[in-house]
């Protein structure tokens, strides 16, 4: 039976802190009136708790992932099964598929989203927070496509992390951030590399071993703060030629450059007691800039290609009314308007301090070039 994981206490790695007693970095910033948020999406009751996204640029669709962590009932059953849902360019939803349930688990939790180079999806499945806590079974899931909508057919093609995450597609090859390497260190994220040919057009479900593998190609440790959160690498994006990618623990970010012999060099880009916080990031071309989710301090961060940083918003605790933040965990870019998703489920030390109050938002954000 599932645990009451997560609604009053938040575990990572078996450290256990009561959200009272975590402290709240505040920062002292001033947003550009300019940049306010507006409501671009209210969600549906049954999309509580929204994460990861993928542009289909044929068809302008928005692809949202919603694991549904929160709410759950009393012996700790989720109030709503984890769905894929889509956002058309008149900003409408529409729920295309209920995801199948991990067969030792009885649950999914879907998070970060990509379109693969065959057309379909491939997508995060977080078993972390999920019984038994910091189990090593977490998937990357092919949900097949036809004409841009689900054939209901979902495919396993890889097993054995521990916090899936984000994931991207970048020159035939697939990554994916793991936020909770085993480790005997503080905190280490790190992130796996599967070529084409292991993932695509093929039935064979890839099982890999976060204690030590070929395809982990980086670790990247976490440092303490006064949040006390060793969560690693979480949000990854693509700019400026290398990975770029950044820890929801301390808010350090990197960046990760790969040499024609298949070294990888991490080089640290951003490392700020001021910033705190790294979830969701996402490069774009139009602004050159790298967009970050600070869930932390409900802002929205850039950094340049100089790695000159840069607040775009931030607000106080809110439930999300009229578009403000919300919690913030993934964003991504359509026609010049940021579209952030509010994950609003709040853990220790971050400005959030209700969960899954409506409304369930996406923000958006008019972009200036």
């Amino acid at each position: 039976m599932l645990k009451k994981m997560w609604m009053f206490i938040f575990v990572l790695s078996g450290a256990s802190l009561l959200a009272q007693d975590v402290p709240i970095h505040r920062v002292e910033v001033v947003p550009n009136p300019a940049n306010k948020p507006f409501l671009a999406v209210e969600l549906p009751e049954f999309c509580t708790v929204p994460d990861g996204t993928a542009l289909d640029p044929k068809n302008g669709l928005i692809y949202i992932n919603c694991p549904n962590y929160a709410p759950r009932t009393a012996d700790g059953t989720k109030v709503h099964p984890a769905i894929l849902g889509c956002i058309d360019r008149e900003n409408q939803f529409q729920a295309l598929l209920k995801y199948p349930l991990h067969p030792q688990s009885g649950e999914v939790g879907p998070m970060g989203i990509a379109l693969g180079p065959d057309g379909h999806l491939y997508v995060c499945d977080n078993q972390f927070f999920i019984e038994p806590k910091g189990s090593v079974a977490s998937r990357i899931l092919r949900v097949v496509l036809q004409d841009g909508k689900p054939t209901g057919k979902v495919d396993v093609v890889v097993d054995g992390l521990r916090l899936a995450n984000a994931i991207m597609w970048h020159d035939n090859v697939l990554y994916v951030t793991d936020t909770q390497i085993p480790t005997e260190e503080y905190g280490l994220g790190g992130i796996w590399r599967f070529p084409y040919e292991e993932v695509v057009g093929t039935a064979e479900t890839l099982m890999v071993n976060p204690k030590g593998d070929k395809h982990l190609m980086v670790t990247c440790p976490v440092k303490k703060i006064g949040r006390m959160d060793n969560a690693g690498l979480d949000g990854m994006t693509w700019a400026w030629g290398a990975i770029y990618c950044g820890n929801f623990g301390d808010g350090v970010m990197f960046r990760i450059d790969r040499d024609k012999n298949g070294k990888a060099t991490v080089t640290k880009v951003l490392d700020n007691d001021d910033f705190q916080c790294c979830d969701g990031i996402f490069y774009d071309a139009a602004t050159d800039k790298i967009y970050i989710n600070d869930s932390q301090a409900n802002g929205i961060r850039t950094l340049d290609k100089n790695h000159v940083h840069d607040w775009l918003w931030v607000n106080d605790d809110t439930d999300g009314t009229d578009g403000l933040l919300d919690q913030p965990a993934e964003c991504i870019v359509r026609d010049g308007v940021l579209y952030i998703v509010n994950f609003d489920w709040t853990f220790p030390g971050l400005k959030n301090s209700v969960s899954t109050d409506k409304p369930h938002s996406v923000s958006g954000i008019t972009l200036s070039k």
